[in-house]
């Protein structure tokens, strides 16, 4: 119970001061509402979508080349890993933006989220 309690509590402080400062950004700058009326116009619904589908077939391309080849070099590595990333950046913004955000504050036209 002793490492349970020592392993959520800086993880738990950690997530509520950069996920509470991440939203008083959002809020005061106006990117929330920015955010919000994206969600409903869906206008970068399918550019992001396509986007996420050719990182999708570079990534797997990419990996079944490293595998015909039988080794992976550094610099396939750090390609790997980079296609990674903007694969999971991209299929996040979109759950986010697309998903979430409707469902979290639904009707959003701008203001303090909590009285």
């Amino acid at each position: 119970m002793k490492h349970f309690i020592g392993a959520i509590t800086p993880f738990l402080f950690i997530h509520l001061i950069c996920c509470g400062a991440l939203l008083f950004f959002l809020v005061s700058s106006g990117y929330l509402l920015l955010l919000s009326r994206e969600a409903s116009n869906k206008i970068f619904f399918l550019p992001a979508l396509l986007l996420t589908a050719l990182l999708f077939w570079l990534y797997l391309h990419h990996h079944r080349s490293c595998t015909f080849k039988g080794y992976k070099t550094f610099n396939d590595r750090l390609a790997g890993l980079a296609l990674y990333l903007l694969l999971s950046l991209t299929a996040g913004f979109i759950f986010i933006i697309y998903i979430f955000l409707p469902w979290w504050i639904p009707g959003y036209r701008g203001g303090m989220l909590l009285p």
